[in-house]
C-alpha cells in the first residue's frame, strides 16, 4: 500500500519542455519512492513521495525506464506470499495467479521482495563485511 504527500501542482498539460523524474530506493528498510516534475517555460515545479509502491501510472513510467524483473512467487526460491500480499496489497485470486505465472516487479522492488538490499553501514562506519 502506499502512502502519499503531494506538495505543489503543475500547469494544466505537460508540454515538450516538461521534465519528469521518478524513481524508487530501500530507506531504513522499508520501499519508497519519488516523483519530481519541473516545467521550464511555466515555471511549475511539483514533487511527489511516498511509501511502500507507488501509483500504478508512476510504476509503469519506472518500469518503462528500468524494465521489468520477472520474481517466482510462493516455494523454495519466490517470494513469500504473505510479503507480496503486504506489499502490493493483492486478494487471495491476484495472489494465486502470481503463484502461477510470477510477479513483475521493478528492479529496487525485486531487490526489496527477495531480500538483497544493500546492508547499511554499521553504527562504526564498516560495511557488511567490516573495516578496511
Amino acid at each position: 500500500m502506499s502512502e502519499q504527500q503531494m506538495y505543489a501542482v503543475l500547469h494544466c498539460e505537460p508540454c515538450e519542455e516538461c521534465v519528469q523524474e521518478d524513481w524508487q530506493f530501500i530507506e531504513d528498510g522499508e520501499l519508497r519512492w519519488r516523483g519530481y516534475e519541473h516545467c521550464p517555460r511555466y515555471e511549475a515545479y511539483a514533487c511527489d513521495d511516498g511509501r511502500g509502491v507507488p501509483a500504478p501510472w508512476i510504476r509503469e513510467r519506472i518500469l518503462a525506464r528500468e524494465g521489468a524483473v520477472h520474481l517466482a512467487v510462493g516455494g523454495p526460491g519466490g517470494v513469500p506470499v504473505a510479503l507480496l500480499r503486504r506489499v502490493y496489497g493483492l486478494t487471495i485470486a491476484e495472489v494465486m495467479a502470481a503463484r502461477t505465472a510470477g510477479w513483475r516487479a521493478t528492479p529496487v522492488e525485486a531487490r526489496y521482495l527477495t531480500g538483497s538490499a544493500p546492508t547499511p553501514p554499521t553504527a562504526s562506519g564498516a560495511g557488511p563485511a567490516g573495516p578496511g
